[in-house]
């Protein structure tokens, strides 16, 4: 039986999504045994996933590893603290990211269909940037070509019990919207802005949905309750409700599941509600938006603004309005309804 170990630390949602590999894996190697290498903060998001014989992160039992030879290593972080983590392990063959003798991180020319589009790439950031602007592949479609195998679904598993205890906050008597309009602290550019969430909210509360009224669930971490504040301050409604700044990455995926439509940024929400299979409308400013594989659940809306794409933090958001996000949200529902 092969061993095969992935090395794989963040971001959260690119955790989620690379777990899509797991099946593809699997059947092109014969039932190997895969170990996952990550962090602490990701650890959560793959302790449930029934793929992975072995999870590991540096603190948590990790020279456990260092006695298997693992027929692959699959590397895909570019962090150097990261790469120096390679040398304690025995491999036959490598895919992905390592240090070279400068101690500098290259990778694979195996890996260069994902890499040169990356912070390491071998043509420079500028360079990396433009290729990442002209690439049209998705996420899953970069996977596949990268480990020669396919990624016909996502998969997501958490704890039955955390799911179950989430439960009773959705009645199903009502349509219940999820919406992410934040992202965080470190992309301001990614959120839609608080005037167009509260006006949003607004516009979607009279709606009835597959014949059920809505409800509004707000969806964040600390970096939104202020945000998140304004629109229950400016939306007087007990069917606006904040789901909490404080919940476990596990909890936050319950409460995605028990969703019936997501509206999110470029976030973990929005990894987290496609691994789950979860209707999504997601809105794009300075990221890619061609790179979000959302295996056919999902509806994009891009800013038409000149620096669409650019990468900046303050790439300008304000076509991202919210009446653009209704009408493509009463589309896709209506497309949805349409294919059941």
């Amino acid at each position: 039986m092969k061993n095969i170990l992935i090395m794989k630390f963040g971001a959260l949602g690119d955790v989620v999504r690379t777990s899509f590999i797991l099946p593809g894996l699997m059947e092109k190697y014969g039932d190997p045994r895969v170990w996952w290498l990550t962090s602490n903060s990701s650890f959560d998001l793959l302790r449930f996933n029934p793929y992975i014989c072995g999870l590991f992160t540096p603190t948590l039992n990790m020279k456990y590893l260092f006695d298997v030879y693992f027929d692959l290593l699959i590397s895909l972080d570019d962090e150097v603290e990261v790469l120096h983590l390679l040398k304690n392990f025995k491999f036959k063959k490598l895919i992905g990211s390592y240090l070279d003798n400068s101690e500098q991180p290259v990778y694979t020319d195996s890996a260069s269909i994902w890499f040169d589009l990356g912070l390491i790439s071998r043509y420079g950031k500028e360079r990396a940037d433009k290729l990442k602007q002209q690439n049209r592949r998705s996420h899953k479609e970069l996977m596949e070509l990268l480990l020669d195998i396919k990624i016909p679904s996502p998969i997501f598993f958490n704890s039955p019990e955390i799911e179950k205890s989430n439960k009773g906050m959705f009645p199903t008597d009502c349509f219940n919207i999820g919406i992410n309009s934040g992202s965080g602290g470190r992309w301001p550019s990614k959120q839609l802005r608080v005037d167009e969430a509260i006006k949003l909210v607004h516009m979607l509360l009279p709606l009835s949905l597959n014949g059920k009224p809505a409800r509004i669930f707000l969806l964040g971490a600390e970096a939104e309750i202020d945000r998140h504040n304004k629109i229950k301050g400016s939306v007087k409604s007990p069917n606006v409700i904040d789901t909490g700044s404080n919940n476990s990455l596990l909890e936050f995926a319950a409460i995605i599941k028990h969703l019936d439509y997501v509206i999110s940024s470029d976030s973990l929400a929005l990894h987290l509600a496609i691994a789950q299979m979860r209707p999504t409308l997601s809105f794009f400013s300075q990221g890619p938006p061609w790179e979000i594989e959302t295996f056919g659940t999902g509806e994009k809306v891009l800013s038409t603004s000149k620096d669409f794409c650019s990468f900046r933090a303050d790439a300008d958001n304000s076509t991202i309005t919210a009446e653009r996000l209704y009408d493509a949200m009463m589309s896709h529902i209506q497309k949805l309804e349409g294919d059941t």
